[in-house]
């Protein structure tokens, strides 16, 4: 993958304040940090505004009220996070300069790039459009004017999807990068030169986490509430009358899966990159069984040494490693709390279920 695709986020992403502007040196000047005061400051008080004004937060129980105003206040920190990760000139400078470094191990065959890269762009993009305009429609024919307190909601679960394909399309920059070393150790066996890549990479993978490590946090947290909370709400789709049951499961599903299936992906590119590091080391480990020199099995051997002890990790600003057991681990935060809040209201789910099954009878 060149950077055209990384460009194009870019260019979007710079006028909400969420990204560098561009994959070039640039300065944090006085007026893009004025913009980012002014953004996160926007951000924090049209929050405050929107969930000040959800009365209907009163008749839940202590632990519901709580997970909704900690999937709020999550999802504010998140955005703010984002706007100041732009301003991290120097290792945004290493990233993209290893990167570039690396880019001749790729093949450069880009006869149809650039239409593969327009669909990459604006499919994602036209998949949450539809789905957003369905859940929008569906509550406010339920709710009505009061849906418009979500309107910033919405805004803030795009930033929080643009952003996530944007940490995508950056990783599988990375991912391509360790996939060529395969192919590199193949043909060419020139390990100075490869060592000069292990070393690249691992920098660059160093400088994705010092970035991004905290807001890859919040996000996670983010998501795991989300799922929580949504969840939970299935539970009185009653509330909104039976002929509107379908309606508000479904857009309750979709509202769990615009955050997760994105978060999951980016989880998943983390095992990858592993993975490919890691067949590298094998392949490397694998050969030296087949040199006879002694010499030569010898630098191999300290050569694999190097590969085994710069393998890359990620993770959530040191506090754990991520990959696809972060997965495993959002479904059991989730079963885990859910049975919590189940449990918190046992009557109002008896109560619920009775009047649906009551439903059913004529009067």
């Amino acid at each position: 993958m060149s950077f055209q695709l990384l460009n194009a986020y870019l260019k979007v992403g710079q006028f909400l304040v969420m990204t560098p502007p561009s994959t070039e040196y640039y300065k944090n000047t006085k007026f893009r940090q004025i913009l980012q005061v002014v953004v996160i400051l926007l951000t924090i008080t049209c929050v405050t505004v929107s969930v000040y004004f959800r009365d209907f937060y009163s008749k839940y129980n202590f632990a519901k009220i709580t997970v909704c105003l900690l999937t709020d206040i999550v999802l504010c920190i998140y955005c703010c996070r984002i706007v100041v990760e732009g301003s991290k000139v120097l290792q945004w400078s290493e990233l993209i300069s290893g990167l570039k470094n690396t880019s001749c191990l790729l093949d450069k065959n880009d006869g149809d790039e650039r239409k593969r890269i327009q669909w990459k762009f604006v499919l994602p993009h036209l998949i949450f459009c539809i789905v957003a305009i369905y859940i929008t429609q569906n509550w406010f024919s339920i709710l009505g004017l009061l849906e418009l307190g979500y309107a910033f909601e919405l805004l803030q679960n795009y930033v929080q999807f643009y952003h996530t394909l944007y940490l995508h399309t950056i990783l599988e920059m990375i991912r391509q990068r360790y996939e060529a070393l395969k192919s590199y150790f193949d043909n060419e066996k020139n390990l100075h030169q490869m060592s000069c890549f292990v070393c690249i990479l691992k920098d660059t993978v160093n400088s994705f986490n010092a970035i991004y490590g905290w807001s890859l946090l919040l996000l996670i947290a983010f998501t795991t509430l989300q799922f929580l909370n949504y969840l939970e709400y299935n539970l009185e789709y009653h509330e909104f009358g039976t002929e509107n049951a379908s309606h508000v499961v479904i857009s309750q599903v979709l509202t769990i899966l615009l955050p997760f299936i994105p978060t999951s992906m980016v989880l998943l590119k983390f095992e990858n990159i592993v993975a490919e590091s890691e067949e590298l080391v094998f392949l490397v480990t694998k050969s030296t069984t087949t040199i006879l020199d002694l010499n030569v099995r010898e630098e191999m051997d300290r050569f694999g040494d190097m590969l085994a002890k710069n393998l890359p990790h990620f993770s959530a600003a040191r506090f754990f490693v991520l990959g696809r057991s972060t997965i495993l681990g959002i479904f059991g935060t989730v079963a885990t709390f859910f049975i919590v809040l189940v449990t918190f209201e046992p009557n109002a789910r008896l109560d619920h279920a009775t009047a649906a099954n009551m439903s059913v009878f004529p009067k």
